[in-house]
């Protein structure tokens, strides 16, 4: 994701404007720099949007995974598998 950098001073907003901003940002995610260190992101609508939904989809698989890891310890558990050799069974990259 390429992002354009825009000096955060007074002059340099009177320059750009928030139009022009929002032009770019349609674009590309635009950088905010403050005494050259980035002091924002901006991001269009659709660009955030598809950033939440990657969070959520991730969030939702860490879920599952945790999930699907307490159900194979549950069942290593009643075959009477002790912690160390699930760990070991599990970290079995044969």
């Amino acid at each position: 994701m390429k992002e354009r950098s825009y000096e955060n001073t007074v002059s340099r907003y009177e320059k750009i404007g928030l139009r022009e901003l929002i032009k770019a940002v349609g674009e590309e995610p635009v950088t905010v720099l403050s005494n050259g260190e980035r002091a924002a992101v901006v991001l269009s609508p659709a660009e955030f949007d598809r950033l939440e939904e990657h969070d959520r989809i991730r969030r939702e698989a860490k879920a599952r995974l945790r999930q699907t890891i307490a159900a194979i310890r549950r069942e290593a558990a009643e075959r009477s598998l002790t912690e160390a050799e699930f760990e070991r069974l599990i970290a079995d990259e044969n």
